[in-house]
């Protein structure tokens, strides 16, 4: 099969080009061809498909500009792009792919990229990662509050709240580019919605999109990749009996972590108000033992770092990592921690955490209640609540055996909802359904 995947941007960005990626990698894996288009960028990784991508687009340095000319360009740009729909039109004339599978399109690839598709009888599958279709802000939020005041249809009230980067003219565009994807029956041209949370799902119903239309499947990690040798039972450090269960950052039965190298929690993400670390760095300045590592980067970074120190909290920046440092971080982590207040989809530090075998404090809210189980692979928290948050992170700090407990639980749902094999096999089903209607 020939899949044209569809992301804009071609490199690892956030959690919706990540997702990309590995499906991509999957699907190859499997015996498929997969055809990229995305937008030209700097940071982006080799593809032998970029001749076909469309032309890199500024934004920040075009609302810089404070010419007439330059807004205009950006309101068209960010809600119909030609130069993209034709593109991709002639990557699908010259490759013939049998379906196509969008990620992010909104803002610069654009919904303009639909028609030639669905002209050439290219069913059209799209996973969503945020709630752009109907939310124009994307996250349900008006500053720090959550607002759900666009549902259903209502999308003027983006505007009344400035809710786009607290920007009039950007909130007219989020605005005028929603209202635009309604006209053009772009919900009723795609084939089908995949979403990875029910909550998602759920809001998509809220906002007019028939349920018939979405799929819930959850996206994936390569757990066994994961530190496996730890969850094997047998033979174990210590001295601990051969059939207990012995994590790193976890210590032995009846033990407490101890050492400065595996004495800590940990948060990896990014660094930015709707994640809340603010209220995280609050709570932990009430917390004695254990130390808070907060591993990433983004728009708060310094704020945060001031507040961390002037709060007397122990916490240890790290800046961004990656790769096996990262994973070397998560997997010697006695916990990690997920303040969010904003609805969090799935995110992919749940889903690396439970794999790793970490036991999760999160906040109550969005999708994170599908994913951590209270007292079974986590803990629960009222959002926005620090004194709670203080309570749950003291409590996972004094009990050893019960985040042990966590571990073996977390890796088991990771085990079985979030691995590559039950993606794979829900995804064909999809593409199936698609490719049988379409014949």
């Amino acid at each position: 099969m020939r899949v044209l995947m569809v992301q804009t941007y071609h490199y690892y960005r956030g959690g919706d080009s990540t997702c990309m990626f590995n499906l991509a990698g999957l699907l190859e894996s499997r015996g498929h061809e997969v055809i990229h288009f995305a937008m030209n960028h700097p940071q982006n990784l080799p593809s032998p498909w970029s001749n076909y991508f469309t032309s890199e687009i500024d934004f920040p340095a075009l609302l810089g500009d404070s010419s007439a000319r330059a807004a205009i360009s950006v309101i068209t740009k960010s809600i119909y792009n030609r130069e993209a729909r034709r593109r991709i039109a002639r990557l699908a004339d010259d490759t013939k792919p049998d379906i196509a599978h969008f990620h992010n399109i909104h803002g610069h690839l654009t919904t303009s990229i639909v028609a030639p598709l669905r002209r050439r009888g290219i069913p059209i599958a799209w996973t969503l990662h945020d709630y752009r279709l109907v939310c124009p802000n994307t996250t349900f939020l008006r500053g720090d509050e959550i607002c759900e005041r666009c549902l259903p249809r209502k999308y003027w009230n983006v505007v009344l709240g400035r809710c786009k980067k607290g920007s009039l003219p950007a909130s007219v565009v989020a605005m005028m580019s929603t209202i635009y994807d309604r006209v053009s029956r772009v919900p009723a041209r795609t084939g089908r919605f995949i979403t990875p949370s029910e909550f998602l799902k759920g809001k998509l119903i809220e906002g007019g999109i028939s349920h018939e239309k979405i799929t819930v499947i959850p996206n994936f990690v390569d757990v066994q990749s994961f530190r496996a040798d730890a969850f094997r039972t047998g033979a174990s450090p210590r001295g601990t009996d051969s059939h207990e269960l012995y994590l790193p950052g976890l210590g032995p039965p009846g033990a407490v972590s101890s050492g400065a190298d595996d004495n800590y929690y940990l948060y990896f993400g990014r660094l930015s108000r709707e994640k809340g670390i603010d209220l995280l760095i609050d709570a932990v300045s009430g917390v004695r033992g254990g130390r808070l590592k907060v591993a990433g980067e983004g728009p708060l970074e310094r704020e945060l770092k001031e507040h961390a120190a002037a709060s007397g909290a122990d916490v240890e920046f790290l800046g961004f990592r990656t790769g096996a440092e990262l994973r070397a971080l998560l997997e010697n982590a006695m916990f990690v921690v997920v303040p969010s207040r904003w609805y969090e989809n799935l995110p992919f530090s749940v889903m690396e955490s439970l794999a790793a075998g970490r036991p999760v404090i999160a906040a109550d809210i969005g999708g994170i209640p599908e994913m951590v189980e209270d007292k079974v692979n986590g803990m629960l928290f009222p959002p926005g609540d620090a004194e709670a948050l203080r309570c749950r992170i003291t409590t996972m700090l004094g009990d050893a055996g019960m985040r042990r407990r966590m571990s073996k639980a977390g890796r088991e749902k990771a085990e079985r909802l979030y691995g590559p094999d039950a993606h794979y096999a829900k995804v064909m089903e999809v593409y199936g359904e698609l490719l049988g209607r379409r014949a």
